[in-house]
């Protein structure tokens, strides 16, 4: 087989490494990364229960987060925004886990927009999400 067709036949493959190539070289193995976050109106079991209307009509949220830490021990950062206007930081620990669950709980008075970013220890963003009320 000659080099051109050598070339032709390991061009993808050289592609396909170049393409990811990035994401394995600078991929932190220590890293806190946020799996999955959820509101709900309250817990149970571990896991946030309820929607827009219950947590409207409680006047509350509750934001739910599966964090992966490779690493030590850490903590996350859950900034509340309420219309537009922010509430509240909340710090959750956060241990060593693939699938570490925690969640925190905010009093929403008349509020009918909630935001929530989830920050790692650095500040860094890891997660947002929004929920608003229902008509």
């Amino acid at each position: 087989m000659d080099i051109s067709a050598r070339l032709a036949r390991s061009f993808p493959l050289a592609l396909a490494v170049v393409a990811f190539a990035p994401h394995l070289a600078f991929a932190d193995p220590n890293g806190v990364s946020c799996a999955e976050g959820k509101f709900g109106d309250h817990i149970e079991n571990g896991h946030v229960v309820g929607d827009a209307g219950s947590i409207f009509a409680a006047k509350k949220a509750v934001y739910w987060v599966d964090v992966a830490n490779p690493g030590a021990p850490t903590a996350v950062t859950l900034v509340w925004t309420v219309d537009g206007r922010e509430v509240q930081r909340q710090s959750l620990d956060v241990g060593q886990s693939p699938h570490w669950h925690t969640w925190g709980m905010r009093p929403l008075g008349g509020g009918t927009k909630v935001d929530v970013v989830v920050l790692d220890a650095s500040g860094a963003t890891l997660k947002q999400d929004s929920i608003g009320s229902v008509p």
